[in-house]
């Protein structure tokens, strides 16, 4: 009896319980608006040299990056998401470089990917990023990783153009009176790249390349090419090479006591070069960026406040000299991040592809980028300088 009246007077009592908990008219809600969704993580490969030959290169490259994803997580990230950085160790290695990014797109569903931090371990993944649909923003300098445009729609880099470098390199070497040029570089994609747009460049400007001399990133002596180099009675010895190889082309000429002046190109923008060359590169000349010289840059510079803070938070934080190489790498952080950020809230690999390149007057550490469908490098021949190495000090020459 009683279980049949509590059946029946249950809906009456639910009502009454709604009704004394809904609000009066005009009365205040109480109750907290939904809670927005939790914004997406922004995850961002990173493909770097952090072991193997081209090491020297990848550990102040991982720093930069890390520096800034950093900063920018700590004034909330962007649009309201934070930065993940995923790394992998290519090892140095074109093939390894290939697997990484393989396993970033396939397993770790990163939205772009930085790296590699050379020109070899670039190539082999840029023919993968087109066919995946995924950013690349390379730290390697030659001009075919982003050239010829049609073929690399999602690849991007931020090291000058070799074409820069050798015009910048070409102009010096005019302006000193030097035409008799032996040239030696490492026999990998990146001296390949020097090696082409040099003989390019001294045909147009009537530079006699009077030697050619290759040798190997690993090798322990390159006195035979110096001294065969030096027999063709050059005025100047060109280097196209990255260290540990460059800075011991630099300790085997100081042995020869060569009297002939010698010019590296920006692949020694670091300090690591200048300390495994152990003083031997006293007196060298070397095109490079402006973020290794950022203090003494002009003070209508646009980029000396950017390299200059820069310079300021990396030595800070790693107690290291922050160098041209891995101002690169930060700049590729730099200009990923404003992708991003452009692309808007919950960002696609298509989005953030779009964005950057559509990017334009963003003030980096080496330089002022403008990207464009028709530029994915962004910068031009102003944004090097040529330094002369003297009492262990970079000082800008011109």
């Amino acid at each position: 009896m009683i279980r049949t009246l509590l059946r029946a007077l249950s809906p009456v009592l639910i009502a009454l319980l709604v009704a004394s908990c809904a609000p009066s008219p005009g009365a205040p809600q109480t109750e907290a608006p939904a809670r927005p969704a939790t914004p997406q993580e922004l995850a961002i490969g990173v493909n770097l040299e952090l072991s193997g030959a081209s090491s020297v290169w990848g550990r102040p490259q991982l720093n930069a990056i890390q520096l800034l994803a950093d900063q920018i997580n700590e004034r909330g990230g962007i649009n309201g998401a934070k930065i993940r950085l995923v790394v992998y160790d290519n090892e140095s290695t074109p093939q390894k470089s290939l697997v990484v990014a393989k396993r970033l797109v396939e397993e770790d569903r990163v939205l772009a990917i930085i790296g590699g931090g050379s020109t070899p371990t670039t190539m082999p993944i840029v023919p993968y990023a087109n066919e995946q649909g995924v950013t690349v923003v390379s730290i390697g300098s030659a001009n075919d990783i982003i050239e010829p445009i049609a073929e690399r729609k999602w690849v991007f880099k931020t090291p000058s153009n070799t074409r820069d470098i050798v015009t910048v390199m070409m102009r010096f070497l005019k302006q000193q009176g030097w035409t008799r040029v032996s040239f030696l570089s490492v026999n990998n994609a990146y001296g390949d790249a020097g090696l082409k747009e040099f003989t390019a460049a001294a045909q147009r400007e009537g530079v006699q390349l009077v030697a050619q001399e290759k040798f190997g990133a690993e090798d322990k002596d390159m006195k035979p090419q110096l001294t065969r180099a030096a027999a063709a009675s050059p005025q100047v010895i060109v280097v196209w090479a990255i260290p540990p190889a460059a800075s011991l082309v630099d300790k085997n000429y100081k042995e020869l006591g060569l009297p002939i002046p010698l010019v590296h190109d920006h692949g020694t923008s670091s300090w690591t070069y200048h300390e495994l060359s152990e003083g031997a590169n006293e007196g060298m000349y070397i095109v490079t960026v402006k973020g290794m010289v950022a203090s003494q840059l002009p003070d209508n510079d646009p980029v000396k406040p950017v390299a200059t803070a820069y310079v300021r938070s990396y030595e800070e934080r790693y107690k290291a000299k922050a160098g041209g190489i891995d101002a690169m790498a930060y700049d590729a952080m730099l200009v990923l991040s404003k992708a991003i950020e452009k692309a808007g809230p919950n960002p696609d690999r298509a989005k953030i592809r779009d964005a950057l390149e559509s990017l334009q007057g963003v003030v980096g550490a080496t330089g002022v980028f403008n990207l464009s469908p028709q530029d994915h490098n962004g910068l031009s021949d102003k944004d090097l300088v040529v330094v002369q190495i003297r009492g262990g000090n970079w000082v800008l020459i011109r």
